[in-house]
């Protein structure tokens, strides 16, 4: 099941595309410590031509498709000690739903205020079998555009950025 974008279409799209150009440019890209090389070098390309023509589910299609993930993955213990673990089959999808959503919502935000709009509105764009209570709180919220925008352009304050939390099916539209 995709996203529900609601104010996925050209005009934000084409935002879409000029942040993940600028975040590529100014090293604010999200790579997942689970690519192998190829992966490193095909994403930045593959989250921009999904922000231009595709969707969230094709770009975990793509990922999936063209081995761009490590099958295992190493995780050191508390005790000194590694494990090595299958990295999730959900992974690919996870990683794409967030950053697909990610510059999505910064797209929704500055096409709002270059209508003259301050806000956004939170609301669930995907269906979850489990809704966790602050993903729920928030839907119907009003939030400020800028500082979303501000938010979400960094690499680290996105990571922990209460609307990208994995598997939350959260979004924002005008």
């Amino acid at each position: 099941m995709s996203f529900n974008f609601q104010n996925l279409d050209e005009k934000t799209r084409q935002l879409m595309v000029e942040e993940v150009e600028t975040a590529r440019a100014t090293g604010n890209l999200y790579f997942s410590k689970r690519f192998n090389d190829l992966g490193n070098a095909r994403w930045p390309d593959l989250l921009r031509e999904a922000a231009a023509a595709h969707t969230e589910h094709w770009l975990a299609y793509m990922i999936e498709a063209g081995g761009l993930m490590k099958g295992v993955e190493v995780s050191r213990t508390r005790s000194g000690g590694y494990t090595t673990k299958h990295v999730p089959n959900t992974a690919a999808e996870t990683l794409a739903e967030g950053q697909f959503n990610r510059f999505y919502i910064i797209g929704v935000c500055r096409r709002a205020i270059a209508e003259g709009k301050n806000q956004v509105i939170v609301y669930r764009a995907k269906e979850r079998t489990e809704h966790r209570p602050e993903s729920e709180a928030l839907i119907g919220k009003a939030m400020s555009a800028a500082e979303l925008i501000t938010a979400l352009r960094s690499v680290q304050s996105s990571l922990g950025h209460e609307l990208l939390k994995p598997n939350s099916g959260l979004s924002v539209h005008l």
